[in-house]
């Protein structure tokens, strides 16, 4: 149980910064207009997000292998899934 609170805290804090890289697409977009460097700060964005969204995909998937295996537990089951024992680095 404290492992599926951690990683919803860590799923929590990248889902804030994919926020902060929103914020920080949309304030590029409403300037008037879009320099050169307005346009490859708004490309570095656009690319944190996706990279944040990504990583936050990948903690939603490993807390519902979590959530498999103790609803699996549950019910009598014995064996987890695989990669759900394991703790994340990221």
């Amino acid at each position: 149980m404290e492992r599926i609170i951690g990683n919803l805290d860590k799923a929590k804090l990248k889902l804030d910064e994919a926020f902060f890289y929103l914020d920080e697409i949309e304030e590029l977009i409403l300037e008037d207009e879009l320099s050169e460097e307005a346009g490859a700060k708004v490309s570095q964005a656009a690319e944190r997000l996706t990279s944040e969204l990504s990583a936050l995909s990948g903690r939603v998937a490993e807390l519902q292998d979590i959530l498999s295996a103790l609803d699996q537990q549950e019910a009598g089951g014995e064996a987890a899934p695989e990669g759900a024992a394991e703790d994340s680095a990221s």
